[in-house]
């Protein structure tokens, strides 16, 4: 009885996680299967849900938030570009809208620039207004994660 009571769990557990690991939608662009997709998935919850605090609070006046964009296309996308900022020192919020692909950060300056929050991202391969992903970062991305990238004219790299 133990075994099939086990055995349901598993089969639930591994069902729910199989589920939320399938590839996300690209915008109405055809792209190639998400071959690179991990076992390991979160819960996805929508936008009005969704608070992206990735650091510890960090008093008011000293914020400054900023808003500016960086290419995707899904829902992985957003949680590489979100997860590029957490627990980094200085960052407050990091917020990126899968359909206006504009990012929200709230940030101290003191500690942090904008631009290194923007290189951190380009890190993970996801180019943003001003900076660039190199070539190994964007085509390490999973199939539906590749963006059309803009021109090189805004690179900083």
């Amino acid at each position: 009885m133990k075994k099939n009571i086990f055995l349901v769990a598993f089969i639930l557990v591994s069902f729910a996680f199989s589920a939320n690991a399938q590839c996300c939608s690209s915008k109405g662009k055809k792209k190639a299967s998400c071959s690179k997709m991990t076992s390991t998935t979160t819960k996805a919850v929508t936008t009005d849900e969704k608070v992206a605090t990735v650091s510890a609070a960090i008093p008011a006046d000293q914020l400054k938030t900023e808003e500016f964009t960086v290419y995707g296309n899904c829902s992985m996308c957003e949680k590489t570009i979100e997860g590029s900022l957490k627990g980094v020192n200085g960052i407050e919020l990091g917020d990126w809208n899968k359909e206006t692909d504009i990012m929200t950060v709230s940030y101290d300056p003191k500690v942090i620039t904008l631009d290194e929050i923007k290189q951190k991202i380009a890190n993970v391969g996801y180019d943003s207004d001003s900076y660039r992903a190199t070539e190994e970062a964007y085509n390490n991305l999973p199939g539906c994660c590749q963006y059309d990238r803009p021109a090189k004219k805004t690179d900083k790299q």
